[in-house]
């Protein structure tokens, strides 16, 4: 949203760049695509077969649409060239070495939490949100990679949380004291999203093995150790 024009050009322009070199050497190529090409669902979980529900003139058509076009672009060019393609549609995903400032709500909730700042939650926090630690995202990558379909594949845990629930579990796991304070709600911020991963199981016999949980203590404990670091810097 920072910046849109890059951000459509990233995945518009980049997607054609990568698409040509792979028809040149022959190699096969995956897409990390995204859930936000299904906008605001209005089909709930969300399947690969769900065509999605998105503002092409809001502010987060640039990332959702920049997306929608490179799926576009890899069967295109699977079609056209016989670029062999595989496509990853890549549900909410944290872990260790995130970048504590990357502005995602993980790492705010985490952050605030573990620095007793107040936890900020846009809108009234009803929203649902699906989150996969890192490890799983990975292990089903390698699986999309080495399997044979070119089909969209949902890559996530369809453990649900309100980003309210969510905010208190992350508070309750770190021992914070920070209150949780509600701001205004983003334009086109989906309402609900948790992936169905059905295709997931079928094709590529993948399904997360790390609760969210067990995923957030680990990733807790590397944000304290960064913060104590930056610390003993200062």
């Amino acid at each position: 949203m920072y910046n849109p024009v890059k951000t459509i050009k990233t995945n518009t322009v980049g997607t054609v760049n990568m698409l040509g070199l792979a028809r040149r050497v022959k190699a096969r190529m995956l897409l990390a695509s995204t859930s936000e090409i299904y906008g605001d669902p209005e089909i709930h979980p969300q399947p690969e077969t769900y065509w999605g529900h998105v503002n092409t003139i809001g502010p987060r058509s640039c990332y959702d649409e920049g997306k929608r076009v490179a799926e576009s672009l890899m069967v295109a060019y699977q079609k056209q060239e016989k670029v062999q393609i595989r496509i990853a549609r890549i549900f909410n995903t944290f872990g260790p070495r995130m970048h504590m400032n990357d502005g995602r709500v993980v790492s705010n909730f985490i952050l605030q939490a573990l620095q007793g700042k107040p936890i900020t939650i846009y809108g009234k926090g009803a929203q649902t949100r699906s989150f996969q630690y890192v490890d799983d995202l990975v292990d089903g990558l390698i699986a999309l990679m080495n399997s044979n379909t070119s089909l969209p594949v949902n890559i996530g845990n369809p453990e649900e949380y309100t980003i309210t629930d969510f905010a208190n579990l992350i508070k309750n796991l770190v021992g914070s004291k920070s209150k949780i304070i509600n701001h205004p709600s983003q334009e086109d911020d989906p309402k609900q999203r948790r992936p169905d991963i059905t295709r997931a199981a079928e094709l590529l016999n993948w399904k997360p093995k790390i609760s969210m949980k067990d995923g957030l203590k680990k990733t807790i404990e590397y944000f304290q150790a960064e913060l104590e670091q930056e610390k003993a810097k200062s």
